[in-house]
């Protein structure tokens, strides 16, 4: 499809983005040759771009809300639409825009489940109980480095040993959110973790043909890992300790976003160390921290 050649070739749209909006569209397409739908030419007709309206895409909301789609996938869908067909007048495929008039779902005030320091560490620390020495060793590393740099699971995933600077304590992240890339500060002892794991790995001997394997975290059969096993590897640790929440791979980066506030840091220097870009997506901490200090207050306060 054009559209997506455009999105990856002159948008520098992430794979990510690039799989979803495919998604969206062939549903889209699904809708418009639906059983129920009657297009202008008659029963049985076919869409053209130029007899899409705003009332087929509000049509097609009613049948998103049918199917109890979350807000936020809604507007992601409105979002592929609205560059869709502004990529098809661009290019003179369609003369009018269904999507004008047409507007976002109000958003739900979801304020982000984040872990205490205390419930940080005894995650972080769960895989040391493990017998295998190599999956001890990654999965601490990769619990520590989610956590210490506040990077997403699909920057982790896609890390290679070279994005890695171990005597400086920093990431090269290549591949942010918007293709944006940024360097991520680390500590030592998230340093040293990895390097143990490296150290290890090279000592086992992988599968023929997976030695020269660029990426940092591998699963046991040398093989490179995706978000959801990065899921799965969370998962497992937080079913071993006490910890009652929900929780996601992206709770250790809104415990880290949090943690950094909580103890002074600017809203400005969190959002670059996110990769945040706007300030107003970082905000969402604040309320976080907000919501903890009067939570705090009311539990210690004789006349709260």
């Amino acid at each position: 499809m054009k559209f997506l050649t455009y999105l990856e070739a002159e948008r520098n749209a992430s794979p990510h983005t690039l799989k979803n909006y495919h998604i969206d569209l062939k549903e889209f397409e699904r809708f418009l040759r639906g059983p129920v739908r009657r297009s202008p030419q008659g029963e049985g007709g076919r869409y053209s771009l130029s007899t899409i309206t705003p009332f087929v895409i509000r049509e097609w909301l009613i049948s998103l809300n049918k199917r109890n789609y979350s807000r936020a996938t809604i507007a992601r869908k409105l979002a592929c639409l609205r560059s869709f067909f502004r990529y098809m007048k661009r290019t003179k495929r369609c003369t009018l825009n269904p999507m004008v008039g047409i507007y976002n779902p109000k958003q739900e005030k979801k304020l982000p489940t984040f872990l205490s320091v205390d419930e940080v560490l005894e995650l972080i620390n769960a895989p040391l109980s493990e017998k295998d020495k190599i999956i001890n060793l990654r999965d601490y590393a990769i619990l520590m480095l989610l956590y210490v740099s506040g990077i997403r699971v699909s920057e982790l995933v896609d890390l290679e040993q070279e994005d890695v600077d171990l005597l400086w304590s920093r990431l090269e992240i290549k591949k942010g959110k918007g293709m944006r890339g940024r360097f991520a500060p680390i500590n030592n002892e998230t340093s040293q973790a990895i390097k143990n794991y490296l150290i290890e790995r090279k000592s086992q001997s992988l599968p023929a043909g997976r030695q020269g394997e660029k990426k940092i975290f591998l699963s046991r059969n040398g093989k490179e890992l995706y978000a959801r096993d990065i899921q799965r590897i969370v998962d497992r640790y937080i079913k071993k300790i006490s910890i009652q929440k929900k929780i996601s791979p992206h709770s250790l980066r809104h415990s880290f976003a949090t943690h950094l506030l909580d103890r002074g840091a600017e809203l400005k220097d969190v959002q670059e160390l996110l990769g945040h870009k706007s300030i107003a997506t970082t905000q969402i901490y604040t309320h976080i921290s907000s919501a903890k200090m009067k939570e705090e207050y009311n539990k210690a306060h004789p006349r709260a």
